[in-house]
């Protein structure tokens, strides 16, 4: 039986300078995102991994723009209920749920 996951929406909305800002983004050569909505999907991804893996370069970049204080919400363990994965951190009191196999 699949159990879908919970998500949430948001909804964003960028004055035509950051959108034009962010479109830059999508034409190198060798873009990651061909869409402003693909390159905040991107940052997203970056951040959330930020949060979760102490040891990932994206850590500091977060550290950088927001400060450290949100490390004190957090504790060992992996926050997609992978087994045996001491080297990440799940918000305080997060209960992720099991992982089934595919």
């Amino acid at each position: 039986m699949n159990e879908e996951k919970k998500t949430r929406t948001i909804t964003l909305e960028l004055d035509e300078t950051i959108y034009a800002l962010l479109e830059v983004l999508t034409r190198p050569k060798h873009a990651v995102a061909d869409s402003v909505q693909g390159v905040i999907m991107e940052l997203i991804d970056h951040a959330q991994q930020g949060v979760y893996r102490p040891g990932a370069w994206e850590r500091q970049w977060l550290s950088q723009a927001f400060g450290d204080d949100f490390t004190e919400y957090l504790e060992p363990g992996d926050p997609y209920g992978r087994p045996d994965s001491p080297m990440f951190e799940r918000p305080k009191g997060f209960k992720p749920q099991p992982r089934k196999n595919q």
